[in-house]
């Protein structure tokens, strides 16, 4: 069994997603754009390929010999200022450049110092990637308690000097691409200070910064920050939008994968009967378009596929094959259900019979309603369980009971414990 990871397209070709084309618009849209700096926002829902974008544009600029540096702010949240780490990232790259060593470790110095004011303390030295060594930020909580006129002088000449370095490290016509990928992983408080650092400290460099993110996170960032003064914005305002205007000035909304190029992107990975229709029907009618959750649904059920044909000895007919979908999808997206047919397997049956009833005579759906058990009630409305499990045209069918009790046994002891665990995102 050939399990998919979560690990981002590099190369271009491996490019299943077909993301190429638009990497082509952006290093276009980018590639001469003055003045700088200029920072792009990649947007889209968790799961939709940002990582992947990013990385195939990364390629691109290393095959035109643009310097690129990688930045990963989740790896410092709650434990360091995430702006400190994002300009010590950038500075001990620079430090590797001859002639800029020296430069980049005052430069250095100075953000540890501004870490330092900020109350991080000695916790500063896990930021800076060995550029400034523990010992060196309690020493400079020393001098700054004795008001360093110097080190104060280099503070204030922070933006100006950054922009300098930058400057010597790609040449006057270059430009540096910084990618800042995961950002929405981030507490919101993280993530709104690496936002403002972009402006207050790197504001005059010969930088491109490209954040990943989600357009409902920075929604939330900004909210976050700002609290009460969203209070009675207008919709618009309260999005994130009007805040993302004054941080980003390309921001690039990722497509949809369409659900036909994940087929074919998944599809050989997953064991018998691969090219089943039904299967990816009624996959695209549980899980939708999503790249990560399709990717992690196939690696569980080839598992629990296997471990089905373990237990009974023999492999399974394409109904049970079906069924056992269906049942990972309401475990993943229907989890009230999944924990009721555990209680009362019989509740599947009853719940199609409904749903197959309403469609035949929608407006006798009140009447049909209450003619459900009390415990069913509650998911008499839900469009998306209906079309998952009273879809007409396709052979899922309704397992008996002792089927769904030896298919929910095969889900748990794929998927362990009914708790939330990352396959069901």
């Amino acid at each position: 069994m050939y399990l998919l990871t979560d690990n981002p397209v590099t190369e271009p070709a491996d490019d299943a997603f077909h993301f190429g084309p638009y990497v082509d618009i952006l290093h276009a849209a980018v590639e001469r754009a003055e003045p700088l700096p200029l920072t792009v926002g990649v947007f889209g829902s968790w799961g939709t390929g940002k990582s992947s974008l990013l990385r195939l544009w990364e390629h691109r600029l290393k095959e035109k010999k643009v310097s690129t540096i990688w930045f990963n702010p989740w790896k410092y949240d709650r434990k360091v200022e995430v702006w400190a780490a994002l300009l010590h990232t950038i500075l001990s790259e620079m430090k590797t450049e001859e002639g800029l060593s020296k430069k980049a470790l005052r430069l250095a110095k100075a953000a540890t110092w501004l870490s330092v004011r900020a109350g991080l303390g000695t916790a500063a030295s896990l930021a800076t990637g060995g550029v400034v060594k523990s010992g060196d930020v309690d020493t400079m909580l020393t001098e700054l308690a004795e008001g360093d006129a110097e080190q104060y002088r280099q503070i204030n000449r922070f933006e100006n000097d950054f922009r300098e370095a930058v400057e010597e490290f790609v040449g006057t016509d270059g430009r540096l691409v910084v990618f800042v990928d995961d950002l929405d992983r981030c507490t919101p408080e993280s993530a709104m200070t690496v936002l403002e650092s972009l402006k207050l400290f790197l504001g005059e460099s010969r930088c491109v910064f490209v954040l990943a993110l989600d357009l409902d996170v920075l929604a939330a960032v900004a909210t976050n920050k700002f609290g009460d003064a969203f209070k009675d914005a207008p919709a618009e305002v309260v999005s994130g939008l009007a805040y993302l205007d004054k941080i980003v000035q390309l921001p690039f909304f990722l497509p949809d994968v369409s659900f036909d190029t994940l087929r074919s992107a998944f599809a050989p990975h997953v064991v018998q009967r691969g090219d089943d229709d039904a299967f990816w029907e009624l996959l695209r009618r549980g899980l939708g378009a999503n790249p990560r959750r399709l990717k992690r649904f196939v690696n569980v059920f080839n598992m629990a596929l296997g471990i089905a044909a373990a237990q009974a000895g023999s492999a399974q007919d394409r109904a049970f094959r079906l069924q056992l979908a269906a049942l990972l999808v309401i475990r993943s997206r229907h989890r009230d259900f999944f924990h009721l047919l555990a209680a009362e397997p019989t509740s599947w049956d009853t719940l199609v019979t409904y749903f197959r009833r309403v469609q035949d005579a929608p407006d006798r759906r009140g009447e049909y309603r209450l003619a459900l058990p009390p415990e069913l009630e509650r998911f008499a409305n839900d469009r998306t369980l209906e079309a998952l499990l009273a879809w007409r045209g396709g052979p899922v069918g309704v397992p008996s009971v002792e089927t769904v009790r030896s298919m929910i046994t095969t889900v748990r002891t794929t998927t362990g414990p009914d708790r939330l665990s990352a396959a069901d995102l």
